[in-house]
């Protein structure tokens, strides 16, 4: 199990240092107090200085850069790499940031998720506006963190739910309204078990569909979330 991890890790540091090298993404490095270590995020080139940024949470265990462990496993690169992303919110003069909690080690709590979180939101400037998108577990962390934070919900573009893993029980009270009218909840479509199906039900908001499993789904939506948050701006 850890030779096909660190074979994963490696297809991933593959996908970003592509990225890296074409200057569709770069590095932006900060410093994990808790731990006393180096880490880095992928952003846009100029992410901070757009009017919009846009922070990717990934899920469990998954590395920034690739969507799903679960495609590369099946040698689907490309349908999991996340180049695609960077070069769209690039080209339409928004900022992406996907933060990168599974550097150090696999977060099954979300620790380190929600201080990543932090830090990316402390860098962003109070004229600016932020945007959310969690995929697969990474849905569970925004929508936790945004009821925990309800003053930066005024700060708010939207939120974009991929496929989220909810709990049966969860709060919402606080973010009641930007569910109501300014979040894109995405689901497997034709697969009634799928979290973005149950998420509809529990969050009560509609949802849009695309066909393909859980791990196809982050790129197939790109188009309709550049729209959501094009309208937003």
């Amino acid at each position: 199990m850890l030779e096909d991890e660190a074979k994963l890790r490696k297809i991933a540091d593959r996908v970003v240092a592509d990225m890296v090298d074409a200057n569709t993404a770069q590095k932006k490095f900060y410093s994990d107090e808790r731990l006393g270590k180096e880490y880095w995020n992928l952003i846009t080139p100029d992410a901070f200085e757009k009017k919009l940024i846009a922070i990717a949470v990934l899920g469990y265990p998954e590395q920034v850069g690739v969507w799903s462990y679960m495609l590369l496993r099946q040698s689907r690169v490309s349908e999991s790499s996340m180049e695609p992303y960077f070069s769209e919110f690039g080209r339409h003069d928004l900022g992406l940031v996907a933060i990168n909690p599974n550097y150090f080690t696999p977060d099954i709590e979300g620790d380190s998720f929600i201080y990543q979180l932090e830090q990316v939101v402390a860098d962003i400037g109070p004229d600016k506006k932020i945007g959310l998108m969690g995929f697969s577990m990474g849905g569970r962390i925004v929508v936790d963190f945004l009821q925990q934070r309800p003053e930066l919900l005024e700060r708010m573009a939207g939120l974009v739910l991929i496929d989220p893993t909810l709990p049966n029980r969860l709060e919402v009270g606080n973010i009641r309204r930007l569910l109501d009218n300014d979040t894109l909840l995405i689901a497997s479509q034709g697969e009634d078990t799928s979290p973005g199906e149950i998420a509809s039900i529990l969050l009560e908001i509609p949802k849009i569909s695309f066909s393909g499993i859980h791990g196809e789904m982050p790129n197939k939506a790109l188009a309709k979330i550049i729209e959501f948050y094009q309208q937003r701006l």
